[in-house]
Formats: C-alpha cells, sequence, structure tokens
C-alpha cells in the first residue's frame, strides 16, 4: 500500500486507536463512606469494660482510675516533682505507674460523689507552653485553674491510672 492508499483508507474508516467507552458516571451518594472490615480484625476497637477500679480508687469515663482522697488513701499536698516521683511509686490494688492527671483529666474529677478532697487546686503534668518550669493547677470544684512554678507551693496530688 502507498502513503497515499493508506491516507485514503484512514480517511475513510478512521484512524488512531479504537474509540474508547466513555467512563460511567459514579453515584458517590451510594458508595459506603467507610469500607467494610472483619470483625476479627487485627485493628478492632476493644469493647470490653476495664476491670472495676481497685480500692482507694474510682473509675471515670472515658476509663481513667483516680485516686479516692479518702482516709485509708490520702491525697498528699506536695511540690509537682515530689508530686510526680509520689504517683510514680504508688502501688494500689496491685496496680503500679500511677500518675499525675493531665490538665482535662482533673477536670473530669468535678462532681464525681466518690472522689473526697475536691476543694483547691491539684497538680497536673500539663506543663505551661511558655515556660516549661511551670506547670498548670486546676481547681476540679471551682473550674479555676492557672500556672505556677513547680517548685513553689505544695498542692494535691490526686494520682490517676490508665486501665
Amino acid at each position: 500500500m502507498t502513503r497515499s492508499s493508506l491516507l485514503l483508507a484512514c480517511m475513510l474508516t478512521g484512524c488512531g486507536p479504537p474509540a474508547q467507552a466513555p467512563a460511567k458516571a459514579v453515584d458517590t451518594a451510594k458508595l459506603d463512606p467507610k469500607p467494610p472490615t472483619a470483625p476479627d480484625a487485627p485493628f478492632a476497637t476493644p469493647k470490653a469494660r476495664p476491670p472495676p477500679a481497685p480500692e482507694g480508687a474510682v473509675l471515670l469515663e472515658p476509663p481513667l482510675y483516680a485516686l479516692r482522697c479518702d482516709a485509708a488513701h490520702p491525697c498528699p499536698s506536695l511540690l509537682q516533682p515530689a508530686g510526680e516521683t509520689h504517683c510514680r511509686e504508688l502501688r494500689l490494688g496491685g496496680l503500679a505507674h500511677w500518675r499525675l492527671p493531665d490538665r482535662e483529666e482533673v477536670k473530669r474529677f468535678a462532681g464525681v460523689q466518690d472522689l473526697e478532697q475536691q476543694d483547691g487546686f491539684h497538680w497536673t503534668r500539663t506543663p505551661f507552653a511558655e515556660d516549661a518550669a511551670q506547670a498548670w493547677i486546676v481547681d476540679p470544684k471551682s473550674g479555676q485553674e492557672t500556672t505556677i512554678p513547680r517548685t513553689r507551693k505544695p498542692f494535691t496530688i490526686r494520682c490517676v491510672f490508665d486501665p
């Protein structure tokens, strides 16, 4: 075939790759926003509840054990660094590795009936963003909060534990 006959054949029958079918429109309203996962997938969120709080502690929601601060399980008034050590060394109900609560966790103490000693400031482990030598203190009953140098004044140490 000559070049001119190829050109003529192309003009009569069409040249180039075969035409493709137009893409189908997808109705996104019918798509499942989350693909299904197997019920036994290794990354599934556990549904089991944590065990009851050990004696001397209360279970808060979302799950967090907080020391009651009753006569049998007192909450001392200490400087913040000593409070961190106190919580780290606390053993209660066979549980070790207690810690100081963060700023938001202390706010959750408000109104919990089984927690004693809610009046007054409680130390947190939350550092002040502008000065790491300071930490937040929160009064769970009044909602007041402020920052103070960690070694300036003793406040209530209420240890918490992540079940």
